[in-house]
């Protein structure tokens, strides 16, 4: 029984892997049950064993999709300075950019411009994970704002806000361009303002 479980397990996880490109390629509504059993390399019986529908599948993959994607760019040392922080963010969304773990862009872009009116089970999540990220920088500020590194009258809230806006921004860009250049504009702007509006030092 236990190895049953284990390899059940196992196959699960193959299959949100296997599925994650071609999501957030084509979309939720563009990917079709055979593209995935031709990524997979599991009949449609072996994925609905798994999976109740193909939305289930897709909650799934987003979730995997935004953690080795996005998420994974909050990854930082805690010895890092708030704005030591931010700008190791600012590398990692760039290193994303340039080489990612997952293709298709970004999949909180791709995913709230298709499913915001049609699946409210994905758009709550969505929402949710640019709650979590947005909130990640905010408290990154806050942490500056504490040990006086910020500029006066200085809104960690809104300033998040924007920055947030700037990344993924950037990311469309890149992406409907198909070049690095805006991401180098972008980024490098906002580089010059965290050190010339934002931080004292």
């Amino acid at each position: 029984m236990k190895r049953n479980t284990r390899n059940a397990v196992k196959a699960k996880q193959e299959i949100i892997e296997k599925s994650a490109p071609v999501f957030n390629v084509y979309g939720y509504a563009g990917t079709k049950m055979q593209m995935l059993v031709d990524a997979t390399g599991y009949q449609m019986g072996g994925i609905y064993r798994h999976f109740e529908t193909k939305m289930d599948l897709a909650r799934e993959v987003f979730r995997y999709n935004f953690e080795i994607l996005i998420k994974s760019n909050l990854d930082l040392a805690p010895e890092l300075s708030p704005k030591e922080k931010l700008l190791q963010i600012m590398a990692n969304y760039e290193a994303m950019i340039r080489n990612p773990k997952v293709i298709g862009g970004c999949p909180i872009l791709n995913t709230s411009t298709e499913v915001d009116d049609t699946d409210e089970a994905l758009s709550i999540l969505t929402k949710s994970f640019i709650q979590e990220v947005i909130g990640e920088i905010e408290r990154i500020l806050r942490q500056g704002q504490a040990q006086n590194l910020l500029q006066p009258h200085f809104d960690p809230k809104q300033e998040a806000l924007y920055l947030f806006a700037s990344f993924e921004g950037a990311i469309v860009l890149a992406k409907s361009l198909r070049k690095l250049s805006p991401v180098r504009v972008v980024f490098g702007k906002i580089r010059e303002y965290l050190e010339d509006k934002v931080f004292l030092t």
